[in-house]
């Protein structure tokens, strides 16, 4: 599938950097469904929103796997061209979504998100997976989500544990422990952009990334989980997240992930939402 929006330098850096900066591929007409599907969501919240560092300085919400229940998600992924850009980058013929995620920052308390790999706690096995994370509110480039360069390429390490005292309290064991890369950002290749709403960052699942903090003001995130033909079932050595019941029962690791979980994004569905 190929996209008059991605150049051949778009698909190299996601390739070779493990992350792309996409500028202005959203239009006012989708931002605004994405603004109102945030509003129903974070209104009605779904089974897994939680807020992560509870009481602290660094508190923030989250809620994910609510694409069944929030209509104006349906229509984004079914009719903007979010999914024919995924895609392309990819260099997929198939897009499946994963899920969807909705962060809420506020600014003035908070500490920054840790360093940690998405792909530490999905079941996914293969290469063509991304994230594609869209933010409602404009963030200077040193309030905005960070990325170590090139990190996709490995190693995948134990997770954040998400403990308030210490980053790298791992997530499993018996996996490499994550670097304290807040303590020594000299040693690493740190990228990141300011960001308009409209601009979206697209980044591999295995890129080390954490959120800066939100000096003032409000950061309204959804972020978009894709993948594509290449991706199969992957057992951890722990609980998955998210995690989905009855799926390790139907597939077996290393067979294409697949099923009622997982919406067909490409080809397009034909048939009405509702």
């Amino acid at each position: 599938m190929k996209s008059n929006y991605v150049t051949p330098e778009m698909r190299r850096q996601f390739q070779e950097d493990g992350v792309v900066f996409l500028p202005q591929v959203l239009d006012d007409e989708w931002l605004g469904l994405v603004k109102w599907g945030l509003k129903r969501n974070l209104g009605a919240p779904g089974p897994m929103a939680k807020r992560l560092f509870a009481d602290t300085d660094r508190e923030f919400y989250e809620d994910y796997c609510n694409y069944a229940s929030t209509p104006e998600y349906q229509i984004l992924l079914r009719d903007s061209p979010i999914v024919d850009v995924v895609a392309d980058i990819l260099g997929t013929e198939n897009l499946w979504l994963f899920y969807e995620q909705v962060f809420m920052k506020k600014g003035g308390t908070e500490r920054r998100t840790p360093w940690h790999q998405d792909l530490t706690y999905w079941c996914t096995g293969g290469t063509q997976l991304a994230g594609f994370w869209i933010t409602m509110d404009p963030v200077p480039q040193d309030q905005s989500l960070e990325f170590v360069r090139g990190s996709h390429k490995g190693p995948l390490y134990a997770g954040a544990g998400f403990d308030p005292n210490d980053e790298t309290v791992p997530f499993y064991e018996g996996m490499p422990r994550i670097p304290d890369i807040q303590a020594d950002r000299d040693a690493f290749d740190i990228v990141s952009w300011e960001i308009t709403p409209g601009d979206v960052v697209m980044f591999h699942p295995a890129m080390l990334h954490g959120g800066g903090a939100i000096k003032e003001g409000q950061r309204r995130t959804l972020s978009v989980r894709f993948f594509g033909d290449d991706v199969v079932y992957r057992e951890l050595p722990g609980r998955a997240e998210p995690s989905y019941p009855g799926l390790a029962e139907t597939i077996k690791p290393g067979e294409p992930l697949r099923g009622h979980w997982f919406p067909q994004l490409l080809p397009r569905p034909t048939t009405p939402l509702w």
